[in-house]
Order: C-alpha cells, then sequence, then structure tokens
C-alpha cells in the first residue's frame, strides 16, 4: 500500500482521510493476528479437473493455471473476528472509514500471504520448486462451493475458519487459495488476471463505491483493466484524486 506524507496532501478531505488511515492501521496492529494453515499435495490436471491427494476439482480456469506443476498447497488464511468487529466498529462511526478499513484489510491479508508462501516453499517436497500465482474459489469456474473441501481437508476450525450456507468464509477477512509449484520458472501472472471484468466494469464498482461512501468526485481516475477492487478502492482514497464530500 503506497505511503503518504500528510504534508503533500492538498485537501482538508484528503488529510482527514490520511488520518482515518493511520488511526486505522493502528488498530489492527494491536488487536489482529493473522492465521493460517495449509498442506502439501501431488497434483495432477487434464483437461478440466485438478486432484490434489483425494480432493478432486472440475474447473477448468484451475487447471490451465496449474497445468505443468508437480505439487500444490491448499492454503486457509484469517485475520480473525477482530478484525470483523473493527469494520463494525467503523460502518457504525463512518462509511467512508469502512471502505478504508476493508483494503488495509486486504491488503494484510494479502502482504500476510506472500511472507507465508516464502515460508512454505521451504517445505518437504517443495525445494527446487517455482511458486505460480495464488488461485482462490471464485477466480473464473473454480466453484466458490470448493472452499467446504479444503476447509475440511485442512481442519481449519483450529484457526477459527468456518463457512455459512452460502460458501462464505467467517471470519469474513479470510482467503482459501491452491498454489502450484513447477519445475519450470514460470512469469508470474497479475493477480486479477483470471477475472474477466473490464476496465468499464471497474470503473462501474467505482461509481458505486462513491455512491456509498458518501463522496461525489471531481473527477475519476483511470483504471487499468489489471485494477482489483482493493487498488480501485485505494486509488479513491489514497491518490489524492480530488474529492469531497456529499451535500
Amino acid at each position: 500500500m503506497e505511503a503518504l506524507n500528510i504534508e503533500t496532501i492538498n485537501t482538508e478531505t484528503d488529510k482527514r482521510t490520511f488520518i482515518f488511515k493511520e488511526e486505522i492501521i493502528c488498530d489492527f496492529k494491536k488487536n489482529i493476528t493473522p492465521k493460517s494453515v495449509y498442506a502439501v499435495f501431488d497434483c495432477h490436471t487434464d483437461t478440466r479437473t485438478v486432484t490434489l491427494g483425494e480432493m478432486i476439482i472440475n474447473s477448468r480456469s484451475l487447471a490451465d493455471h496449474l497445468r505443468g506443476c508437480r505439487r500444490a498447497v491448499l492454503l486457509a488464511a484469517t485475520l480473525g473476528v477482530n478484525a470483523d468487529m473493527l469494520t463494525r466498529k467503523y460502518s457504525v462511526q463512518n462509511m467512508g472509514k469502512t471502505l478504508i478499513a476493508q483494503s488495509i484489510c486486504a491488503d494484510i491479508i494479502e502482504k500476510y500471504l506472500d511472507d507465508a508462501e516464502k515460508e512454505f516453499s521451504k517445505a518437504d517436497g517443495l525445494t527446487g520448486l517455482f511458486p505460480v500465482t495464488r488461485f482462490s474459489p471464485g477466480y473464473g469456474d473454480f466453484d466458490i462451493k470448493y472452499q467446504k473441501d479444503i476447509l475440511k481437508t485442512l481442519d481449519a476450525s483450529r484457526i477459527g475458519l468456518s463457512l455459512t450456507d452460502g460458501y462464505m468464509l467467517t471470519p469474513a477477512k479470510s482467503v482459501t487459495a491452491v498454489i502450484g509449484f513447477s519445475q519450470e520458472k514460470k512469469q508470474r501472472a497479475f493477480k486479477c488476471a483470471s477475472c474477466n471484468w473490464t476496465c468499464s466494469t471497474t470503473r462501474l464498482v467505482a461509481s458505486q463505491v462513491l455512491q456509498f461512501s458518501g463522496l461525489k468526485p471531481k473527477k475519476l481516475p483511470f483504471f487499468s483493466g489489471s485494477c482489483s477492487i482493493t487498488e480501485v478502492i485505494e486509488q479513491l482514497y489514497y491518490k489524492n484524486c480530488g474529492y469531497k464530500e456529499a451535500v
């Protein structure tokens, strides 16, 4: 996440956003302890199917992503219930704070997963292999229902993870993913590269974020086709794009 110097911020709204950001980061550092659990499996793929141990996943998108990978890691991680509690607290105080908190949570768990990936890359069976980009249920045709199988396989209840009837993770600030490991070092794609969203769709989401935040833009920044939702919110709140509070 890009750091800002408060002395370079031009408007009162942006200064207030900067202060909100620092306050929220401080809260999270004091109250959040990320946790994760993972397991390593042999990886077999065909055109539409991925087999990880006894788990069979029907997904062309995942099969294409893991093609050439001999091993794979199933991973689950969470920021815990305190992250959800803090986000709810901010939603009562200020919608702008809520959106900033959502973005910061996404950034924290992504950085945590990056660090965790470096650690388990040293695990038995993975030495000498190269990781490909994380791929989570919900990407492409990798059905979100497979989160149930991932949590069961990993016994993820030991880190406090569970599922709703709609296959959503609780606590909400949680992630499941598959990471393939190949003998060849592949160019790692953008993490949103498997998303079918267009630039215009991202701009629509940005407009909706603004609508719910109670802010009105003087201009809407350009978003490239590779922008994720987190990057949209970061640009709206952190890049001094000239926003003012709605009347």
